[in-house]
C-alpha cells in the first residue's frame, strides 16, 4: 500500500514532468539529449504554482528530488528542473 506521502511525492513529480514536457518546444517524450542548449528550465515558481505546494516546499522536494529524479539548478534560493532522470 502507498503512503500519502508516497502518493504527495508521485504527483508532484508528475506535475513537474508535464511542466517540464510542456516547456520543452516539439519534445514528445523525457528524452531531450539531443536539444542541447534548446532545453527550458521550469522555475520553482512555476511548480509551486502548479502544484499548489508553498514556495520552499516546492524548493524542498527539488532539492531532495536532484539527482534521484530530477537535475536541479540553483541560483540563491531559486530552483529550475533542467532535466527528468527517470519516472
Amino acid at each position: 500500500m502507498t503512503s500519502d506521502l508516497e502518493t504527495t511525492t508521485d504527483d508532484v513529480y508528475e506535475t513537474i514532468r508535464e511542466l517540464w514536457q510542456e516547456a520543452q518546444p516539439g519534445m514528445s517524450d523525457n528524452d531531450a539529449s539531443g536539444f542541447g542548449q534548446a532545453v527550458v528550465s521550469v522555475p520553482d515558481t512555476a511548480i509551486a504554482e502548479r502544484t499548489g505546494l508553498d514556495l520552499q516546499a516546492a524548493r524542498d522536494f527539488l532539492d531532495n528530488a536532484d539527482g534521484v529524479k530530477l537535475t536541479v539548478a540553483r541560483d540563491g534560493e531559486t530552483r529550475s528542473v533542467t532535466s527528468l532522470i527517470g519516472g
